[in-house]
């Protein structure tokens, strides 16, 4: 079955939280602007999923537990796990129960600056065992500027990659309502199968780790028939990128945005190459027992140097 990549926002809260959006608003928002799927995440709360009646775009059903030591994502969890009694040193066996539930675990925000209204949006748990983590929200709140929250989450990020953890990248929104909403066109692309979205299609992609976060354009790699999330020989290769703005484009928004470099990463943080993005083609040597990623950098409304949009890493062979 042929892959497509489709446009989603990974965490949402409505009305039954402390959002501003009914379902079925939230739902019609997301529509128009052109999203293929959302998440949505109240507040330890899952009063919403009833309201989830055939919608026109996929809905995955989840929670954010919201507590004094971080915010966690509990996807799609078909089991009640009680987030009250979470702390800092039994996380690993909450983050058990969810999975043992057929759920998902994501970090939101992990170096969220909080408001007296938002205790505990910085990540104080202490993860024994960071392979319970399958995705981390390093890129939040709709900031496609590097600032201090989103560099830490992004620094943590590749220090786990770097110990052999295969967390995947979101972005999220933390969408409460549209008021001064200004970068609305940024998103998670999920890489999945078929020709309409489903949510479990949405939280397999997650969980395979196929996935790019970003302002807008749809920006990719493959090396021959691997993509994100896929494990492949080291050695020569060739690197192909994509690089879309048909999505911005029905948004009006395309101008918005000019990519100028392609910046492929490796442990450590460390730049292995960079190309044009009028070349979308490269030959690349790809050490063994390692990860690759890719990111587009450009300028963004007059702004030069920002990050455009990053994707998950493929990885190469050897012992972790």
């Amino acid at each position: 079955m042929n892959k497509k990549w489709y446009a989603c926002e990974m965490h949402c809260h409505t009305l039954h939280s402390d959002g501003d959006f009914s379902v079925s608003g939230l739902i019609e928002t997301a529509l128009a602007r052109q999203l293929d799927g959302i998440q949505i995440t109240d507040h330890n709360a899952v009063s919403a999923h009833a309201e989830v009646i055939d919608p026109p775009i996929a809905v995955l059903k989840s929670i954010e537990w919201t507590t004094y030591f971080g915010h966690m994502h509990a996807m799609d969890c078909k089991k009640d796990v009680d987030w009250r009694d979470a702390l800092p040193d039994n996380i690993d066996e909450k983050m058990r129960a969810v999975h043992e539930g057929g759920g998902l675990v994501g970090v939101c925000h992990p170096f969220q600056l909080g408001t007296p209204i938002c205790t505990g949006g910085r990540w104080d748990y202490n993860v024994k065992d960071w392979s319970l983590v399958n995705y981390m929200e390093i890129w939040s709140e709709g900031c496609p500027f590097m600032n201090t929250p989103n560099r830490r989450a992004l620094d943590l990020w590749h220090s786990l990659l770097d110990k052999g953890y295969r967390i995947t990248p979101t972005f999220g929104r933390d969408w409460h309502r549209s008021t001064k909403d200004v970068y609305h066109s940024a998103c998670t692309y999920l890489l999945c199968e078929g020709d309409t979205l489903t949510d479990s299609a949405m939280k397999r992609a997650v969980n395979e780790g196929r996935t790019v976060i970003s302002m807008g354009p749809l920006f990719s790699f493959n090396i021959g028939e691997s993509t994100l999330g896929d494990e492949i020989e080291a050695g020569e290769h060739e690197i192909e990128f994509t690089l879309s703005f048909e999505r911005m484009e029905k948004m009006k928004v395309p101008e918005r945005v000019k990519p100028e470099v392609i910046r492929i990463i490796t442990k450590g943080g460390e730049r292995v190459k960079e190309v044009s993005p009028a070349y979308p083609r490269t030959a690349i040597t790809l050490k063994a027992n390692s990860w690759y990623n890719a990111e587009l950098w450009g300028t963004i409304d007059g702004k030069r140097d920002c990050l455009i949009a990053l994707t998950a890493p493929l990885y190469t062979k050897g012992e972790i």
